[in-house]
């Protein structure tokens, strides 16, 4: 083999090794990594732990805020305040881990508690992922003994009422510091008005 020949197959090997190189990295980077956990460890680390069917999911937000919302329909609660109609957050990012419950499967959740969102659309909701230890359908570990009643109703009444007394705060206190400012501004307008010693007109 000629020099020239050898140099064009070894230029030749390295685009297809690029080629691939880039083809790769992308699934390996968008591939969700953790390690599975025992239904104890997962009990130990959950803030709510619940047995519910999904109802609905709610793609929500874009870029690295993106969610999707999976609402359930509890009958059982093991562990923290769940609600008969509970929506739990999960990563819509492939590698953030994100759990695809479909409408109609039945999952034993944990959970814990977090804020999602920005801003006035913040909202303290629970979330969970691949790496919580849920479990599809099927009975429920024998870990978590026996469990009770959710609380009736739903937990985005919760979320509304909570972002509504938030948003009354916020302009009680705006109301306030203006009302104080008009106050200040009148007080000092009648001192210098009726200081003492000023002539009257």
């Amino acid at each position: 083999m000629t020099r020239s020949a050898a140099r064009a197959v070894g230029l030749l090997a390295a685009l297809v090794l690029a080629l691939l190189g880039a083809w790769v990295a992308p699934a390996t980077a968008s591939a969700c990594d953790c390690a599975g956990i025992g239904s104890a460890r997962a009990l130990r680390q959950a803030d709510a732990v619940f047995r519910g069917t999904v109802t609905d999911t709610d793609d929500v937000g874009r870029g690295q805020d993106a969610r999707t919302d999976l609402r359930f329909r509890v009958d059982t609660v093991w562990k923290g305040t769940v609600f008969t109609d509970q929506v739990v957050a999960t990563p819509q990012d492939a590698a953030g881990c994100g759990l695809e419950a479909e409408v109609g499967a039945t999952w034993v959740v944990f959970a814990l508690d977090s804020v999602e969102g920005r801003g006035d659309d913040a909202v303290a909701r629970l979330v969970t992922t691949l790496c919580s230890g849920d479990v599809l359908a099927g009975p429920a570990p024998a870990v978590l003994g026996t469990g009770s009643q959710p609380r009736p109703g739903s937990s985005d009444r919760e979320e509304r009422a909570t972002r509504a007394d938030r948003t009354l705060t916020r302009w009680l206190v705006v109301a306030g510091v203006t009302a104080v400012g008009v106050l200040v501004v009148a007080g000092a307008g009648f001192a210098v008005l009726w200081r003492p010693g000023r002539p009257r007109p």
